[in-house]
């Protein structure tokens, strides 16, 4: 669907009761439009929505709609532009903050190239600047040349997670514990096994835990640097990777940082027991790929370090299915769906209430025999 709002044709459901296990964006937003839709929910995690260990809980995600030559992502994530505005008129707060993302190219980067000549060929604004052009827009920036694509920006996950949680709980959603067993209809919890009409599976790195799901969970090292010596400049600046190193850095002016990371899946691990110790050779490569773009931050101090855990399918795309038992399972969502979830929240809810999805599922199935390569690498 590529209409940048619309209104899928939803009807009201009979009052039915849904559990979603799993309190992160996914499932935020799967309980948001379960509600919207009429049903009565109750969402199961350990931590208060908007804290804890999950991937969801962190400063600045990038939203882009650059995929490549992949028209189907691309309009995905341009109907999720749209969404994301939808939220932050129910919300009554900004979201998304349009700086635009930079894709840098190198000579013969055939991905830069063929995002900006994708968008262009689907109408939407995307540019491609030389060197000079970069600096004239954003003045201290180095770069040889880039693609921009200019619906890109900054999602806030603390201030959306908080703005779900306030807005669920207003509406009547219920709020539980961990979920110690979860079956079709049933979750169980400290206090015993509950019935549920459906029940939907958003657990992140977790959802092993409680379903076969072939995907790998990866260890992501994270440093944060203090910006603020680039004044008003920061508010403006572009989310920026770069395709063949898998660095990239997401500004976030709200509190005067630059998140640099790596998009190449790291080794296998677990949040659970992990000590969340970034290596210094990390730390070295992600401050120089800052300072080859940004040389007046090459002696940033550092103001956090920290390591998140990406739930990735080799192929590099969801699990949005239903096991053969029943069970609704969100997953795999590989350090690239936060900008996805309110289109991922809509079909989540749509499959546990018997609606058909809005969106062809086909590429997302359980059982797509891609799920059984390697890990494909993909730009951020």
């Amino acid at each position: 669907m590529t209409g940048v709002v619309g209104q899928a044709h939803w009807r009201t459901v009979r009052q039915t009761h849904v559990a979603v296990v799993g309190g992160g964006i996914m499932g935020a937003m799967t309980a948001a439009h379960l509600i919207q839709l009429g049903a009565e929910v109750t969402v199961y995690d350990p931590n208060p929505m908007g804290t804890g260990p999950g991937a969801s809980v962190d400063t600045g995600r990038s939203f882009r709609v650059h995929y490549g030559t992949d028209k189907e992502l691309v309009a995905h994530a341009v109907r999720c532009f749209g969404l994301w505005k939808h939220w932050e008129l129910t919300l009554e707060r900004p979201l998304l903050q349009a700086t635009g993302k930079m894709l840098l190219e190198e000579q013969g980067d055939r991905h830069a190239f063929e995002s900006w000549q994708t968008l262009r060929r689907m109408g939407l604004p995307s540019d491609r600047l030389a060197a000079g052009a970069v600096a004239a827009e954003w003045p201290g920036f180095k770069a040889g040349a880039a693609t921009v694509d200019r619906l890109g920006g900054v999602l806030e996950p603390h201030i959306i997670l908080d703005a779900l949680h306030v807005w669920l709980k207003s509406k009547g959603a219920n709020f539980r514990g961990e979920a110690m067993d979860v079956a079709t209809k049933a979750v169980t919890d400290a206090e015993g096994a509950r019935s549920y009409d459906s029940v939907v599976l958003t657990a992140g790195a977790w959802t092993r835990r409680f379903v076969n799901a072939s995907m790998e969970v990866t260890r992501q090292e994270l440093v944060y640097f203090d910006a603020s010596a680039l004044g008003a400049r920061l508010e403006k600046l572009p989310v920026f990777s770069h395709m063949e190193s898998g660095f990239y850095a997401i500004p976030t002016a709200r509190d005067g940082r630059i998140k640099v990371a790596n998009h190449h899946p790291g080794p296998v691990g677990h949040p659970d027991g992990d000590d969340r110790k970034v290596t210094p050779a990390f730390e070295r490569a992600a401050r120089k790929f800052l300072a080859d773009h940004l040389p007046e931050l090459a002696d940033a101090e550092v103001v956090r370090r920290y390591v998140c855990f990406y739930s990735g399918t080799a192929d590099r795309d969801f699990i949005l299915d239903r096991t053969d038992e029943g069970l609704i399972v969100g997953a795999g969502f590989s350090g690239h769906g936060f900008k996805f979830s309110p289109l991922v929240g809509r079909v989540l809810a749509q499959l546990a209430l018997g609606i058909q999805p809005e969106i062809d599922l086909a590429r997302f199935a359980l059982d797509r025999p891609a799920l059984q390569g390697n890990l494909m690498k993909v730009a951020v």
